[in-house]
């Protein structure tokens, strides 16, 4: 059986704000469930470039709460995580978090803008307990120039779990204490006349089930369309896939999917389990951010055929 994501009737459920960091794009969320509410890291854009007109934007994160997981409720009227002055390697600011708790803590990983390197994208971490307070972010492995990263929220064999993208494929690392990375491996690879053959990488964190790991995750093709897919790991070894579709969940089929800041875009990292369903946060176009669903039921019935 194949399963698909449902989009919510409403999307998209954010657009861009008024504040000047936030008034062009905002998208590509990460998402937890605090207090019986969903928080949202968002990605914001506003007019600020990185190297003049023409460029990129500088990126921020911003804070959304929903107390449904469906609308938004609050957003936080400044970034939460902002680029540096004095931090060159988050010169042009930070983007696409995930978020994961391990134990009390909410560990986010996320991709920090720089001058350095090939693209310029390093990973930071940080974390929060409340989503009030966050400890200053650190550099996360930091001998790769990559981004698409997010920790397993727990840990195995005492042990963090990273999944990570060196271009362009799916790799894991192990640390015990997120400085000394060992046990690297690549897990699963493009594949050429499919829709991941040009790069791929996780979506959101894994989510734990009865079954495995539940892991949402995006591909690109070479037409520069992105579409989103779902496996299952697992339970014991991360590194190990036993279920996998090779149909994607959702595909670029709406305006807001197909045009905007990027061209058909729909890339997610950040999703929940609530009430019975798995709510997935998505950016479009790296413009705006929407949700998608699917019954609890249905991926469960999906991960025993």
């Amino acid at each position: 059986m194949n399963i698909k994501l449902k989009r919510y009737k409403n999307n998209p459920i954010m657009t861009a704000g008024t504040g000047e960091w936030e008034n062009l794009n905002v998208s590509n969320a990460g998402a937890a469930v605090h207090d019986g509410k969903v928080y949202l890291l968002y990605r914001a854009e506003g007019g600020e470039r990185r190297r003049g007109p023409g460029s990129w934007p500088v990126t921020r994160l911003g804070l959304a709460i929903s107390e449904n997981g469906y609308d938004i409720a609050y957003r936080h009227p400044v970034p939460v995580f902002d680029r540096s002055d004095s931090d060159l390697w988050n010169k042009y600011g930070c983007e696409d978090p995930r978020i994961s708790k391990i134990g009390d803590t909410y560990y986010i990983v996320f991709t920090a803008m720089t001058n350095y390197g090939d693209h310029g994208g390093w990973l930071m971490y940080s974390t929060t307990r409340d989503f009030e307070t966050f400890t200053p972010m650190r550099r996360l492995m930091p001998e790769l120039e990559q981004r698409t990263s997010g920790l397993l929220p727990a840990k195995i064999n005492d042990r963090f779990c990273l999944f990570h993208r060196p271009m362009p494929n799916m790799w894991i690392s192990f640390s015990r204490d997120l400085n000394s990375w060992k046990n690297m491996k690549c897990i699963f690879q493009v594949k050429p006349g499919t829709w991941y053959e040009n790069k791929l990488g996780i979506g959101p964190a894994p989510l734990e089930t009865p079954y495995g790991w539940l892991l949402f995750w995006h591909g690109k093709n070479n037409n520069a369309e992105y579409a989103l897919g779902i496996m299952l790991l697992d339970k014991d070894d991360p590194a190990k896939i036993i279920k996998f579709q090779e149909e994607p969940i959702l595909t670029c089929e709406t305006d807001y999917e197909k045009s905007g800041f990027v061209n058909n875009v729909v890339y997610t990292n950040g999703a929940v389990e609530l009430n019975g369903k798995f709510l997935v946060y998505y950016g479009c176009c790296d413009h705006c951010l929407s949700l998608a669903t699917i019954d609890v039921d249905d991926v469960y019935a999906w991960c025993q055929s």
